[in-house]
């Protein structure tokens, strides 16, 4: 047995070496082919399928696997790092391994959130489990690896602060989408429950996989087509500066070229001539250094050429050259000299005042070429005055001949040389000054001398490190000789040309693809579970329909379905009995031979149409129905349109009212027969109670007169009561009757508030009405309907206003309506009691009942009256601070009067 445990240690740990390196060479080969996505110059990635790879093995592995994606990173990144370095350095490996690290950290963190939030169940069946498996395994868990990735980079002088942003946007997004679209396709092979995720072969893998080519075959053909257009843009704009460069160059050689036609025109050039014509030269050519005059002087010419400079006031001036020391000493007899006589700006060449340029082989040689050849010649790279640290300038010798001689051969060139014209112009300068700022930062150049080998022969160089990929080179002629120029893009180039179209379409198929991966594992999921349950709904459908066909048997409403044809397909036993049928016999019958009515006809037809939309909440109304043998009986009918599949139903809901329908009879005649029966005698209460109070009997004490009062008030509040309740039983039995008059409008107002001034009196209240601002508008009304609602609104306002307060009455037309208002700045109506102010017997609270003296029936009946004669009544109100109620009627005109 020991043995045997022995062994099959052995063999599992084994295996778990062999998974691990499986791991990490798949890991490492994928990285790899990742870098076939990657837009060049660099190596910024759309998406990175390694970190996909990676959660998929460590959910269905475990974490045990976690040293195959370090060391599969690590692989990856020693690779990348080997392209891009020249020379091994401790970073090369230390940098692959904090990004291996920030890898393998990743993978677990994205491990454990997606295992802690969906409680370890990978079957990914419901749409929220699905949503939550992306958000923290790929949205959040992949911040890990860019957070640790940008951090090494920054900390090694990698990267840049300004590039930290960027970077960690491209390295967090690529490693999302990996998530997003590789995940998915590894846990289909391995991914327990294996019945849900074997069932995804085809329906998530294929059509997945398929997807992702599609992508990328797309992103490097267009990838292909935007690095042949950015190369061509970026040679037409290295062309361009070339192009620039040679142009300022031929205008630095035709500078010196006209000094040379100053002294080929002149006979005699002074040294002023010779600074006034050349101070808007250097003054527009901030490259040039100096300008110089050096004429050809022989050796029996010397003493002449000197005493001539002397005797312009220049104290111990002679023809100088340097010694070994590089110091300037008088020059040594020699055939012909070329001194300095003329140069400008004067000041900052005053040293080399009468040096002998020929003195140089090599400017020497410069001076004979020119000579024989007539044009102008640049020598090698010199350093000038203000460049002893570099070689950054050419001197261009312009030959200047005798007037008059012939000039065919060499030997006339030279028998009739008589100086030439010196500019020292600074190449450097010249290519910094041509250089816009935003260039300097897009463009790395180079110019060089090629016939000058060497540091010494480079004037410009911003290149560290020569790319053949994107480098462009050209050839420059100037002063008889040939330059390179060299150009490639810098780092601010390519981001100021980020290929937009290149990352939209990686970006956009991968988000395409990643969209296509939820749908698809979400519609999977779907069928899954629809499989599951129609075992189970099938098995309970049988149980479900007796347990719904006995409810309905038995329900104590009546319920009948019809076709929309309005043919009856099914009745209830008390939809049957309600209609006084027997069992089974109204199956076929039209539902219109239970409802005489013609409104309920209509109402029928409604739902029967084709046009009817169906809202989905049943509607009630009260109709008359007809039972076996014609009896009409009172019945609240609610419909409802329902959709089986492909058939239309219409549903209704019989509800009895005959019993309803006589208990409110008897409860009217009731409260009818009760009120007439008080109002006799209360009238002769009222009358025996005011008598009294007028002081019939005499003067009577004041405790018994205070009593006496408040009884006649009380009596006087009971009258009303009756009053309004009589008025109600007349208004819902059509008792009451209305006599419509067209009459004006501002007389009926005024005379109602005439009739109200004693009562607003009482309340030291103060009644406004212009009349005269009113203009006359006809309305048709019950007069003394119409003062009731009115009276009825003042006396609210009136009461409800504080001591000595105003009540205004205003009249205004709206188009063909007509508004009276009501307005007061009482106590108000609070938002709560709004909505219920025009119910019956409504008050805010009991103390409002006892202290104002309201019956609650008031407001109810003016909503009846006016709506009777055909207006509206409404209000607005701003609790403590008053209401508005306000009567709209419809005004008369002249045709309908």
């Amino acid at each position: 047995m020991p043995a045997l445990a022995q062994r099959i240690r052995h063999s599992l740990k084994s295996n778990l070496i062999v998974q691990i390196l499986t791991l990490a060479i798949a890991y490492a080969v994928l990285g790899r082919l990742s870098l076939l996505l990657a837009i060049p110059p660099g190596y910024a990635i759309a998406v990175y399928p390694p970190a996909g790879l990676a959660l998929g093995i460590i959910l269905t592995q475990g974490y045990r696997l976690l040293p195959g994606v370090f060391l599969g990173a690590f692989l990856v990144n020693v690779v990348i790092g080997s392209d891009n370095a020249k020379s091994f350095q401790l970073t090369s490996l230390l940098l692959p391994a904090l990004l291996a690290t920030g890898a393998c950290l990743q993978a677990y963190i994205s491990t454990h959130l997606v295992r802690t939030r969906l409680k370890n169940n990978l079957a990914l069946n419901i749409d929220r489990e699905i949503f939550r498996f992306f958000v923290w395994g790929g949205v959040t868990g992949c911040l890990t690896s860019a957070s640790v990735g940008i951090v090494s980079l920054y900390h090694l002088d990698v990267i840049s602060s300004e590039q930290i942003l960027s970077n960690w946007l491209t390295w967090w997004i690529g490693d999302t989408l990996g998530v997003l679209t590789i995940t998915p396709i590894v846990l289909i092979p391995l991914a327990k429950p294996r019945e849900i995720w074997l069932s995804r072969r085809y329906s998530v893998m294929l059509p997945l996989t398929i997807c992702l080519l599609t992508v990328f075959i797309a992103f490097i053909f267009i990838r292909h087509r935007e690095e042949q257009k950015q190369h061509l843009e970026f040679r037409l704009e290295a062309a361009r500066l070339s192009q620039s460069l040679q142009n300022q160059l031929d205008v630095h050689a035709d500078a010196v070229k006209n000094i040379e036609r100053l002294f080929a025109a002149s006979k005699g050039v002074t040294r002023t001539d010779f600074n006034i014509f050349n101070e808007y030269t250097l003054q527009t050519h901030k490259a040039i250094s100096a300008l110089l005059w050096i004429p050809r002087v022989g050796r029996e010419d010397r003493q002449k050429f000197e005493n001539a400079v002397l005797q312009e006031g220049f104290i111990n001036f002679q023809i100088t050259e340097k010694n070994t020391s590089d110091e300037f000493v008088k020059a040594k007899d020699y055939k012909e000299y070329f001194p300095v006589t003329f140069i400008e700006p004067f000041a900052n060449a005053l040293t080399f005042f009468g040096y002998d340029i020929g003195t140089s082989t090599a400017r020497r040689n410069a001076i004979e070429e020119a000579r024989d050849s007539g044009n102008v010649v640049a020598t090698d790279p010199i350093a000038f005055i203000s460049e002893k640290d570099s070689h950054s300038s050419v001197m261009l010798f312009a030959p200047v001949y005798e007037q008059g001689k012939a000039l065919t051969t060499r030997e006339d060139r030279d028998h009739a040389f008589k100086g030439a014209a010196v500019s020292i112009v600074s190449i450097k300068n010249l290519i910094a000054d041509l250089l816009t700022p935003e260039e300097k930062k897009l463009f790395l150049l180079k110019f060089y001398d090629l016939s000058y080998p060497g540091v010494n022969g480079i004037f410009y160089d911003t290149i560290s490190e020569i790319n053949l990929t994107f480098l462009f080179q050209s050839t420059i002629d100037f002063g008889g000789r040939q330059y390179a120029f060299l150009a490639q893009p810098s780092r601010s180039y390519w981001d100021s040309h980020v290929s937009w179209i290149t990352w939209s379409t990686m970006i956009g198929g991968l988000m395409f693809s990643s969209l296509l991966g939820i749908y698809l594992l979400v519609a999977t999921a779907h069928t899954f579970n629809v499989e599951t349950l129609v075992a189970q709904r099938t098995s309970q459908l049988h149980d479900s329909e007796e347990r719904l066909s006995a409810i309905l048997s038995n329900a104590a409403e009546g319920i009948v379905t019809t076709d929309m044809r309005g043919f009856i397909a099914s009745a209830n036993q008390s939809a049957e009995a309600l209609f006084a049928y027997p069992l089974g016999t109204l199956f076929g019958r039209n539902i219109k031979e239970l409802f005489p009515d013609h409104t309920a006809n209509t109402y029928l037809q409604s739902y029967l149409s084709e046009e009817y939309v169906n809202h989905g909440i049943p509607t009630r109304m009260e109709v008359i129905g007809k039972k076996r043998g014609n009896i009409d009986f009172p019945l609240e009918l609610a419909l409802a349109k329902v959709e089986l599949g492909t058939q239309n139903l219409l549903v209704l809901i019989l509800h009895d009212l005959s019993e309803r329908k006589r208990i409110e009879k008897l409860k009217s005649e009731f409260v009818s027969a009760v009120s007439h029966e008080l109002r006799t005698p209360l009238t002769s209460i009222r009358g025996a109670l005011g008598l009294l109070t007028g002081g019939v009997s005499g003067t009577l004490p004041e405790p018994v007169k205070k009593l006496i009062q408040m009884a006649n008030d009380n009596a006087s509040r009971l009258t009303l009561l009756i009053n309004d309740l009589l008025d109600f039983e007349k208004l819902e039995y059509g008792g009451m009757q209305f006599q419509m008059e067209s009459i004006q409008l501002r007389d009926l107002v005024k005379s109602t508030i005439d009739a109200n001034l004693g009562y607003a009196q009482n309340f030291s209240i103060k009644l406004l009405f212009d009349a005269e601002q009113v203009a006359d508008m006809l309305v048709t009304v019950d007069t003394q309907r119409f003062t009731q609602v009115l009276s009825n609104l003042l006396s609210n306002a009136i009461k409800f206003s504080p001591k000595n307060g105003q009540v205004a009455v205003e009249i205004n037309r709206l188009d063909d309506w007509v508004r009276v208002e009501v307005i007061d700045h009482g106590i108000g109506i609070s938002a709560e009691f709004q909505k219920n102010i025009f119910q019956k017997f409504s008050q805010e609270d009991a103390k409002a009942a006892r202290k104002y003296a309201g019956t609650g029936l008031g407001l109810s009946l003016s909503k009846s009256m006016i709506e009777k004669m055909g207006g509206k009544i409404g209000f607005t109100s701003i609790e403590g601070r008053g209401s508005r109620f306000y009567l709209d009627l419809p005004i008369v005109t002249s045709a309908n009067s």
